[in-house]
């Protein structure tokens, strides 16, 4: 027997009965984009790891260790250029933003994504190679009601996925203006501390200070006594944090200042945020995350123009979910469509009726005794089942509750009312 081949470490396999949580959080992102006003936007899933190194940074660890490079194929002119596939939608999109000329379009630009990213990551428990992430972006918003907006845009998902107590952790890392004097701060304090620094954080206090606080590795005493980035924000900047936590307090969003919080990524700039299950606090329990980016579209050879966005990594919802016993709707409105010795010809004519009226059908295609295919129909979640026979020449098929067992005969076109309705018979 030939050995079996297993899916790449640090993947998953979405198995059929995971779907219903799937189905669930994707349904909920996707309505949301649209009763926000959210325009779908696609992105290639791999683009030149230059966009990534000038977007999020050389110094940031979706660079340095965990991009997925891959190479164009065996001589071709691609065959030489540095590929990646993308660890996070947003320099994506902002490179769409500046190739298609989009900031001719009436602004501000609400767009978003839902779909795959890669990380070269260690695998770990709620932390996969290739996970999915709902990513929703505004470009052209200077103000801080747009903050605001979308997190309460991602407080409302969790919500209605089902989610308890999740809290936003936020915070304001400055601009252009007052950042400088905040990062000679924290190369002051740990040069101090120079000794008690991981490899790494010895090596991002010279490329980007605020990426040490990033370090998990470091104690705790060490980098709660570090300087606070809201001690070091510029007039302007402080007003606006101080309007992003007074509309939070009104649209009633339960949120905490996190003066540790800087993100992952260099381009963000003011307000940064992350979700958490309040009491679980940590890295390994984010379930989103976003902030401010006001330089990154300049960065990347575009006009100046500020934006801010989230991701939500939909992996994280559905454990999070399961852990907390959500509960999800059953669908019920399954109809199996089965009969009696070879009608296979009628069951198919039925079922395409059926479908046509939006009704999801399974017909049985088995010769088995009509029993056997009302227990199988009921194994596989149907609801209901329409069983075609003779009476199927004047338009009436049975029509039986699999759930309590009652049962009528019903003309062909009154199915759909009828499983709508809740029961099969009046």
């Amino acid at each position: 027997m030939a050995k079996t081949i297993s899916a790449p470490r640090g993947t998953r396999d979405l198995l059929p009965e995971e779907a219903a949580a799937w189905n669930r959080v994707e349904a909920v992102a996707r309505d949301l984009s649209r009763r926000y006003a959210f325009e779908r936007i696609e992105t290639p899933l791999f683009e030149r790891v230059e966009l990534f190194a000038r977007g999020l940074g050389e110094s940031s660890a979706a660079v340095e260790k965990e991009m997925f490079r891959v190479s164009g194929a065996t001589g071709s002119d691609e065959e030489r250029a540095e590929w990646a596939l993308r660890p996070e939608p947003t320099a994506g999109i902002v490179r769409a933003f500046i190739e298609h000329g989009m900031h001719v379009r009436p602004g501000p630009l609400r767009l978003s994504l839902i779909g795959p990213m890669f990380r070269y990551d260690r695998p770990q428990a709620g932390r996969f190679r290739q996970f999915s992430q709902w990513d929703v972006e505004v470009v052209g918003d200077p103000g801080p009601a747009v903050d605001a907006e979308v997190i309460e845009l991602a407080h409302r998902f969790y919500t209605e996925v089902g989610l308890t107590d999740v809290v936003v952790h936020l915070n304001s890392i400055g601009d252009a203006v007052c950042r400088p004097a905040y990062r000679q701060a924290l190369v002051d304090y740990f040069s101090v501390h120079i000794e008690r620094l991981t490899d790494d954080s010895r090596r991002r206090l010279q490329v980007n200070p605020l990426r040490v606080l990033d370090d998990k590795m470091l104690a705790a005493d060490l980098t709660e006594g570090a300087p606070k980035s809201a001690d070091h924000l510029c007039d302007e900047c402080r007003a606006h944090f101080r309007q992003v936590l007074d509309l939070l307090d009104t649209l009633g969003v339960r949120h905490i200042v996190d003066h540790r919080l800087v993100r992952g990524l260099d381009y963000y700039t003011r307000t940064a945020f992350e979700f958490v299950i309040a009491g679980r606090e940590g890295q390994q329990q984010a379930l989103g995350g976003g902030g401010r980016y006001d330089g990154l579209v300049e960065l990347l050879g575009g006009r100046a123009t500020p934006g801010i966005g989230f991701g939500i990594g939909l992996d994280r919802v559905v454990i999070a979910m399961q852990e907390q016993g959500v509960s999800l709707p059953q669908a019920s409105d399954l109809v199996a469509v089965v009969g009696f010795a070879d009608d296979h010809a009628d069951r198919l004519r039925v079922a395409g009726q059926l479908r046509d009226a939006g009704i999801a059908v399974r017909p049985d295609g088995s010769s088995r005794k009509l029993g056997k295919q009302l227990e199988a129909a009921a194994k596989v979640g149907a609801g209901w089942a329409v069983i075609v026979g003779e009476e199927l020449r004047t338009g009436l098929v049975g029509l039986k509750n699999l759930h309590s067992g009652e049962q009528d005969s019903v003309a062909v076109e009154d199915v759909a009312a009828r499983v709508s309705e809740g029961s099969a018979l009046p």
